[in-house]
């Protein structure tokens, strides 16, 4: 390229252009080939993609390419390339005499249908289960190696295309009184609301026989209509009835009973302890005279509105609202007795006796021990005048009481008194004592146990 434009040059100069006149020839590479027009090279314009159509196949060529539509498409292969239907262009592509029953198109090829197998052994293949050409309104019939559509009732048509029948063009098909209704495959005569088309005639429908209203409604029927109406204790439409609550409704029962809600209705029930019909009269019931109401063991029963209670006397305790048990004070209490004593539980209370070795001289005096004593016989002795016509021979003898003070009694004297001098030894039985003295006599200290 370089050589060429310096031979250019020299042709050009202005020394040279009076003697010559020059035509310059310039080298290009033709379509299809590509370089300087010295050396060209083959241009591969199957390597872009998109050069055929996608159902073809590109081949390079020198300087050229050419697009051939795969087998089983036609076009020109560079942006048409359609389908080949086999089945129609070629008719006896799948022969009857074959074994085949038809011919099913596929994209770019085909396939033949009637029979399955490996050749050797074939089996009828049953087309009417399986995906067929039948028209969803026609029925299918399987046969030996092949299958038949046929349209139903109403339809008309090839089996594998299916139209509905307008009866209705016909115009005698229904009664003048009536309206020809077509529908999919059939139709039927329309009377009218409320009434039906039975053998050439319009009959009154019966909708309470079909159940249009509420099962809580009351249905009546009449020529072409019907109406519904809710029962007692129920409200609505009639075609939806929802029951009342009369409970939550102004007082219905008595104030002493209970008022229970049913479906349409309501109960009227008195309370516990009450008896009657729960409307007008609801009245207290003595549970006491059944059965003292249940209560045992010493409790009371006492009757309340309504209800009844078991009650203890004192020194018990109310157990399961109807036993009474007894109180264990001398568990449950402490120094409940005084010195030298000792507690007995007792039913409903508690004693205090004396201890083994202890005698109580009075009930309104301590516990004392049996002692002999010695009485000086300086101290006045009588009894009260109202004591000593009934009493036997006394004495008056002096004890120590638990206030440490000196007490005066009159005792009996239960053993042999001998008296010496003047002094009386005399044995006490403090179970025998009668009377406190105290008021009468004014003794000195002079008793002493011996």
């Amino acid at each position: 390229y370089h050589h060429l434009h310096s031979l250019l040059d020299t042709l050009t100069a202005p020394q040279m252009l009076p003697r010559h006149i020059c035509k310059i020839v310039l080298c290009k590479c033709q379509v299809g080939f590509t370089g300087n027009g010295f050396q060209c090279n083959d241009v591969n314009e199957c390597s872009n993609q998109r050069i055929c159509h996608w159902n073809a196949t590109c081949t390079n060529n020198p300087g050229s390419y050419m697009c051939i539509c795969n087998a089983g498409y036609k076009g020109n292969g560079n942006y048409l390339c359609l389908d080949i239907d086999e089945c129609s262009e070629t008719p006896r592509v799948c022969s009857s005499s074959l074994g085949y029953n038809g011919c099913k198109n596929l994209p770019g090829t085909y396939s033949c249908t009637g029979f399955d197998g490996n050749g050797l052994t074939c089996a009828d293949v049953n087309e009417c289960n399986e995906n067929n050409q039948c028209d969803p309104s026609a029925a299918c019939i399987n046969r030996l190696g092949s299958y038949r559509c046929s349209c139903l009732g109403g339809f008309i048509g090839d089996g594998r295309l299916c139209e509905d029948i307008d009866e209705c063009e016909n115009p005698n098909i229904c009664p003048s009184t009536t309206t020809c209704v077509n529908t999919a495959g059939s139709y039927y005569c329309d009377c009218g609301n409320g009434f039906i088309f039975n053998n050439s005639k319009c009959y009154d429908q019966d909708e309470c026989m079909e159940g249009r209203c509420s099962p809580y409604a009351t249905c009546t029927n009449s020529p072409g209509s019907f109406s519904c109406r809710c029962t007692a204790g129920y409200r609505g439409d009639g075609f939806t009835c929802a029951d009342v609550d009369e409970c939550s409704l102004a007082t219905q029962c008595h104030s002493n009973a209970l008022c229970i809600n049913l479906p349409g209705s309501y109960n009227c029930t008195c309370q516990v302890g009450y008896s009657g019909d729960g409307v007008i009269q609801c009245k207290d019931m003595n549970e006491c005279l059944v059965d003292s109401g249940g209560c045992r063991n010493k409790a009371l029963c006492v009757n309340n509105q309504g209800s009844f209670s078991c009650l203890c006397q004192s020194g018990f305790i109310l157990v399961n609202r109807t036993l009474c048990q007894d109180i264990d004070e001398c568990n449950e209490q402490n120094n409940l007795c005084r010195v030298n004593e000792e507690c007995k539980n007792v039913d409903g209370s508690f004693e205090c006796p004396c201890r083994v070795g202890y005698y109580r001289p009075a009930s309104n005096m301590d516990c004392n021990t049996h002692t002999l004593f010695t009485l000086i016989m300086d101290c006045p002795l009588k009894c009260p005048p109202s004591l000593s016509t009934h009493l036997p021979p006394q004495i008056v003898v002096s004890l120590r009481g638990v206030s440490t003070q000196w007490a005066t009694i009159c005792a009996y004297v239960s053993a042999a008194s001998r008296v010496t001098g003047r002094t009386a030894l005399v044995s006490i039985n403090y179970s025998l004592f009668y009377v406190h003295c105290t008021s009468w006599f004014f003794c000195p200290n002079k008793l002493t146990p011996l």
